[in-house]
C-alpha cells in the first residue's frame, strides 16, 4: 500500500496575497505543511502541486525529495481540489498502486501536525470498509443558533426568520466541521467518485480549536501569527 501526500499551494490567493509563502513564526506558511508531512511515519512520497517554481524551491528547502507537480494555467485558478488531485494522479500514475491512500494537506491550516496526519491514515487502514478520514474541529456556532434573513428584505435588523432554537449550549448535540488540515482518501474511491470525502462513510480525527485555524483572510493570518509567536503551537 502506497501512501502519497499531495500538498496544494497555488500562488494566486486573493484574500491574502501570496499567503502560502508568507512567514508565520519565522517559517513560510508552506513550510509548516511540508515539515508535518515529512515527519509522518506513514507517508511514502510527498508531491507539491503548485503553479509557481518559487513555491517549489521553498518547499524543496524543507524536503529535497519532494516531487513537483506543475499546474496548468487552468488549474492555477481557484478550482476544486478534486480537479488538482485527478491531474496529479494522472501525471504520476506510477507512484500509486491500486490500494493507495492519498493524503491531501492544505498549508492554509498550518498547525496540523504529523501526529494528526498519521492518526487519519491509521484510522483508515484499520477500517477497510471506510473510504476517508478527515481532520475536524467542534462546531461552536451551532446551526440551531443561525439567524436567516427573510427573502425580499434588505433590513436584516427588522426582518429575521428566527427558526432556530436558542437552547443552552450544553443541551445541543455536539457537531463537527472539517478544518482543512488533512484528508486521507482511498485512491480507488476517489477515482470512482471524484470526491475527497465519502459523505456516507467517513471517519474523523478531532483537533483542538487552537490548532484548527484556517487562513482565508488577513484577520486569520494575524491570529495564527499570535499563536505561532507565543510558542503555544510549533511547526511539525
Amino acid at each position: 500500500m502506497k501512501i502519497i501526500s499531495i500538498i496544494t499551494a497555488r500562488s494566486g490567493s486573493k484574500g491574502v496575497p501570496h499567503k502560502n509563502i508568507r512567514n508565520l513564526g519565522g517559517i513560510p506558511l508552506l513550510g509548516w505543511g511540508v515539515k508535518a508531512a515529512s515527519k509522518s511515519k506513514m507517508i511514502n512520497k510527498i508531491i507539491l502541486s503548485t503553479d509557481s517554481e518559487e513555491y517549489f524551491k521553498i518547499a524543496n528547502s524543507f524536503n529535497d525529495e519532494i516531487i513537483f507537480h506543475k499546474r496548468t494555467p487552468e488549474l492555477a485558478e481557484d478550482v476544486p481540489s478534486e480537479l488538482v488531485l485527478l491531474d496529479v494522479i494522472n501525471k504520476f500514475d506510477e507512484l500509486f498502486d491500486d490500494d493507495a491512500i492519498i493524503v491531501l494537506i492544505q498549508p492554509t491550516t498550518p498547525f496540523v501536525s504529523h501526529i494528526d496526519i498519521d492518526t487519519c491514515i491509521e484510522k483508515l487502514i484499520k477500517n477497510p470498509h471506510v473510504n476517508s478520514c478527515i481532520t475536524v474541529k467542534e462546531v461552536t456556532e451551532h446551526p440551531e443558533w443561525v439567524i436567516n434573513k427573510k427573502e425580499n428584505f434588505d433590513d436584516i435588523g427588522e426582518c429575521l426568520d428566527l427558526s432556530g432554537s436558542f437552547s443552552v449550549r450544553q443541551n445541543l448535540k455536539k457537531r463537527w466541521i472539517a478544518n482543512g488540515g488533512a484528508y486521507a482518501i482511498r485512491k480507488s474511491f476517489f477515482e470512482k467518485n471524484k470526491k475527497i470525502i465519502d459523505e456516507k462513510n467517513t471517519l474523523v480525527h478531532e483537533m483542538p480549536k487552537i490548532k484548527s485555524l484556517d487562513i482565508d483572510e488577513e484577520y486569520d493570518f494575524m491570529l495564527c501569527e499570535l499563536l505561532a509567536n507565543s510558542g503555544l503551537v510549533n511547526p511539525e
